[in-house]
Parts: C-alpha cells; structure tokens; sequence
C-alpha cells in the first residue's frame, strides 16, 4: 500500500514491514558468535501510578524501586540503580566508568549533569599511536578520568533526598549475594575472552571459574567490589578521587604505564550545563551537548522534521531511505561541531537550527543516495567514537521528576583491566580520540573530554508532561536509534513498548559507515536489494531466526513514559539487550506524602 499524500516519496515505493537495525563497522570486522536471542525484538512492560524504572538489569531495577517506595524520588532511584548496574552490568558500566545525565525536574527546570571524561593530563599520541599500531590497544594506556561516582554524587547532593551510603546499600547487597548472569554479558565476555584471559586482574571478575563466562541464570558474587563500596558508604565519595582510593589507581596505573594520576582524580569537577534542545512537531526534545551525541539527535529531527508526517508514519522503503540520508547527514555534520571553544559553539547554535536543516534536508531526493562529496565536501568522514559497551537508566517518580542516565565503558570490558582489590574495570575512552593527526578535531590531547555518542534524552509534551526518558547503547549507532523512537512516538503515534520494539532504521558505524537491517517478515533480502540500487551499499543483513551474537549490537532501549490516556506511568525494557522494567508499589500511605 503506499501512501499517496506523501507525493513522491510515497509513489515510488510499495509499503512494506521491516525490521532494520544497524551497528557500527568495528563491529562488523569480526566474525559474532551464536546465543540465544529473542527470536523477534522484544521488550519487558510495566506500569505503575507511583513512579516507574526501566534499566540494563533486573537487579538494578530493583534497587531503583526499592528506592521510590521508600520515599526517595528519580534522582535518588537512579543513582541506586547506576552504582549497581556497575555491579551487575560489569562489562558495560561502573566506578571505572563516565556517565551522563538529563534531569527534567518537578519545577519544570530541564538540566544535564556532564561527566564527561576528561583525557588525563599526562597522555601521550605517541605512545597510544604505537601500540594502536601494533594491534594491542588495550591496558592501562586507554584509561580516561572516570567520573561516574563524581556525576551520581553531585546529582543526589543537588537534586536527591537520601545520603550516598543508602543509595549504594542495594548495590553492596548485589555484590555480596550475587547477581544473575544474562546471555548478554556471557556474549561479551566470550567476546573479547583473548584479551580478558590476558589480563590478570580482570580475569577473576570476567570470569568465575578463571576460564569460563559461565551459564545464563548463573550466580555471580562480587566481593571485591563489595568491599570497595562499603569504603565508598564508609568515608564518601572523596576517597575515590582524594583518598586511599585514589592513591591505589595511581600506583597501579604507574606500574603498568597508564597516564590517570590522583591529580587527574582531585582535580576533576562535575559540570552542570543547559541541555540542547530542539521541538519536533511541537513536542520539546532535551538531550546532551557536545562532545557527547545529543547534538546529532537533535540536528537529524530538525531534517525530519522537514518531511510529511503521514510520510514518515508509512513502512515504506522511501521512508528506510530518507531516514539513512537523514543520519548519514547528521553524522555528516558532527564534524562541525568538534573540538573546544567558542567556534564550536558558534558551529553548534547553526547546525542545530531549523534553517540550517532546511538546507541540508534538500540533499535528500527519491532512490538516489546522497554522493559522498556532497555531504563531506572535499575532507574526509571525521573520526567517530568507538565503544560497545553502554547501559541505561530511565526513572520518573510520582513528583514529576524524570531521570534519563547512560553510562559507558567505552568498549565492553573497557580497557580490560583492574586494579586488583578493587573489583571494577576502567573504561577504554581514550580509544575515541585521533592519534594520527594533530589538526584533527579529534587529536587526543591533555585534560579535553572524550568524545561520546551517549544521548540520554528526555522528551516532553507540549503541556510539559513526559512522553519518553530514553537511551540507548550503540556506539555511533545511538542518535539514529533514539530517533527511529522518537519518530515513532510522534510520527507514528505508537504506545511506547511499541516504539521500542518496532523495526529501526538505523546508519552508522564507527570506522565504515553503513546500513544495517533486521531481515525478518516481511521484509526479503530483494526488498533490501532496492535499497542498495539507490546507492546504500553494502547493507549488513542479520537473518532472523538464525541470531548471532551481533543482535546485541544494536541498541537496548530503556525508556520511561507517562500514559495520558490511562493516567499512568509506563516502563520498556527492550528485549535486544535484556532490558528490564519495573514499577513502584507504595505499601504505606505515610510514603505518599509530598517530597521534602
């Protein structure tokens, strides 16, 4: 059926229902290993009329709620749920990580708690250059200044109702009595088994037995990390960036040439910035701005935006078309908003403006793919960020506070090491910066912040209320997924667990750009063969049922939302990476009392 309001997008094109997915070429370079997957997208659902969570891990989940029914609101919830994830989650979050926050507050105030990290100030291009060229980048080297525990603290202390040490009480229970593993973490864990057997540090945490990722379901203690939070309860937060904490990441990183230092760890500082915004079809869009991925969310709506509704509403193949033009322009652009300083800003406030998509959106025609010169100009694709490993926390209470929250390691595992006695893995995110070129945006250098596709994003309606928090992982893969959501939500009018689910028409990659699709009913392989007569070439297709590890790679959705029909919250889990949900129950009436 195709859609004859939509001129001549829609003629071109019978409609068609198809499940497209993408994920970035540095996944794509190395064969997926088989596992268990659902055997069509899916997601958990939850409702709840006392506030709702939805995050990367049952256990986490838990720890949120228990937190809305014991009075405290998203912001308290969402730290608890943060710190356990890094118990829970351990290949894709923790102490040794970055995170990122959109706040919508009760007061109708919208703010980001930037943790991005910042490169230490002793790195060295040379050094990570030589190893990177010699096929070893892993270790000590890739480390960045973690900032998860300063970002989570300075949110509760601002925003909070309830003091650190309970807020990490649920993630020391997790620890001491375990977790259940999920296919998910034994992928990744399988994964990258070369390098974490390698590692001594790492290798008891990734692996239970010394060798094996274990079993789906299976129980897996944390002591180490225990221990570490009960320091944290104990003396605060400060120990990690100014005490004992601090003095062993440095000893560790000295012996084993990485560049952190504890005057990397002292010196860091939380920033609280204005979030960039946009309005799509009058509903308000607030996400993270540069250097983290919010910017190219925002810019490819604006080019959406430029585009009939009923258009975009369609399962055509005009409409997978114009979406991989509107990211490949999207990402296109993010080198225009890189580096440091007021031209960037400058750049910013154009790129992201309504005029500025206009232009661009008329690069878009029917069944031609846009040519590379002309989205690029004479200069080559910037580099893009480069990770796999990202978790989200979506939380909204029952006093109109909404919390969206990601948090990265960069690659899964992160650098792939430990200190030992500290149970944690630091992240990779030095990994994201050029090391080639010194003009370059990009170029790694002293004390910046590391490049990020992470777009924790909150969308609001015209009356303020909450459509969605949402994020997702993905690598550069992020910003299309959260639009194909997004567009969904307001395009197409779904309910948000359909929003979620639904097929995604995704682009990116962080070293060979490409469409990736979902081939599943009724989508063929010759329908995708349309696609690549337009020029969308080559497309990696993932067959249904026949998964491989590589489904994993393409987003895991958590997102909270409030149902205005029902009156009621609304929670999603998506099933791509075993998502979870879930909604408070308030068993005492002294608990509905108004927030302090």
């Amino acid at each position: 059926m195709s859609d004859g309001k939509s001129g001549s997008w829609a003629r071109l094109w019978s409609a068609l229902t198809v499940t497209v997915l993408a994920v970035g070429a540095v996944f794509s370079e190395v064969p997926c290993q088989d596992v268990v997957l659902p055997i069509e997208p899916s997601a958990t659902h939850a409702r709840s009329d006392f506030g709702i969570v939805a995050t990367g891990s049952e256990e986490a989940t838990e720890a949120a709620v228990g937190i809305l029914e014991g009075g405290g609101n998203a912001i308290d919830a969402a730290v608890a749920a943060a710190v356990t994830l890094g118990v829970a989650d351990p290949d894709a979050s923790g102490l040794g990580g970055m995170t990122l926050m959109v706040i919508h507050l009760a007061t109708g105030r919208n703010l980001v708690i930037d943790g991005t990290s910042p490169t230490p100030v002793g790195v060295n291009p040379r050094r990570l250059r030589e190893l990177k060229e010699a096929g070893t980048l892993v270790g000590h080297g890739l480390v960045a200044v973690p900032t998860t525990l300063a970002v989570l603290d300075r949110a509760r202390a601002r925003f909070g109702t309830m003091d650190m040490a309970s807020l990490v009480a649920p993630a020391i229970k997790v620890a001491e009595s375990g977790y259940r593993l999920n296919p998910v973490q034994i992928v990744w864990s399988d994964y990258y088994r070369e390098e974490l057997l390698a590692s001594e540090s790492l290798r008891g945490i990734a692996f239970k037995d010394g060798e094996s990722a274990g079993q789906p379901g299976e129980i897996v203690c944390r002591p180490d990390l225990a221990r570490t939070l009960r320091r944290i309860a104990r003396d605060g937060v400060e120990v990690f960036y100014r005490g004992d904490i601090a003095n062993e990441i440095e000893m560790d990183m000295i012996g084993n040439g990485g560049f952190l230092r504890k005057a990397d760890l002292s010196r860091y500082r939380v920033r609280e910035v204005r979030p960039v915004h946009t309005t799509y079809r009058g509903i308000d869009v607030f996400t993270v701005p540069p250097p983290a991925g919010g910017a190219t969310v925002i810019e490819a709506l604006n080019i959406l935006e430029t585009l009939p509704r009923n258009f975009l509403a369609g399962d055509t193949v005009a409409r997978h078309h114009a979406l991989i033009e509107t990211f490949r322009i999207a990402l296109a652009d993010r080198g225009l908003t890189a580096g440091l300083g007021s031209r960037m800003y400058q750049n910013l406030s154009r790129v992201l403006s309504k005029p500025h998509a206009r232009r661009r959106a008329r690069l878009i025609v029917p069944a031609k793919a846009i040519a590379d010169s002309d989205l690029y100009g004479p200069a080559k694709h910037p580099c893009g960020p480069v990770g796999d490993s990202t978790t989200q926390v979506s939380v909204a209470d029952r006093w109109g506070n909404v919390v969206s929250l990601t948090q990265t390691l960069g690659r899964s595992w992160g650098a792939k090491i430990a200190t030992p006695g500290l149970g944690f893995p630091y992240n990779s995110l030095l990994e994201s910066f050029n090391f080639d070129k010194p003009q370059c945006p990009g170029y790694l250098r002293p004390r910046i912040p590391c490049p990020t596709d992470t777009a924790p994003t909150i969308v609001l309606v015209e009356d303020g209320s909450l459509l969605a928090a949402l994020g997702t992982p993905g690598s550069n893969l992020i910003p299309s997924i959260i639009v194909n959501v997004i567009s969904n939500l307001v395009d197409r009018r779904m309910a948000l667990v359909e929003a979620v689910v639904a097929p995604r028409v995704l682009f990116g990659g962080a070293k060979t750009l490409a469409p990736y699709v979902e081939v599943t009913k009724p989508i063929t392989d010759s329908d995708l063969n349309v696609l690549e007569d337009m020029g969308h070439t080559p497309i990696e297709r993932l067959h249904y049922p026949q998964v491989t590890a590589c489904a994993v790679y393409f987003g895991g959705v958590n997102a909270v939302g409030w149902d205005s029909q029902n009156m009621t919250f609304v929670g999603v889990g998506d099933g791509r990476r075993w998502g979870s949900t879930l909604g408070a129950r308030v068993a005492a009436e002294s608990k509905l009392q108004e927030q302090p």
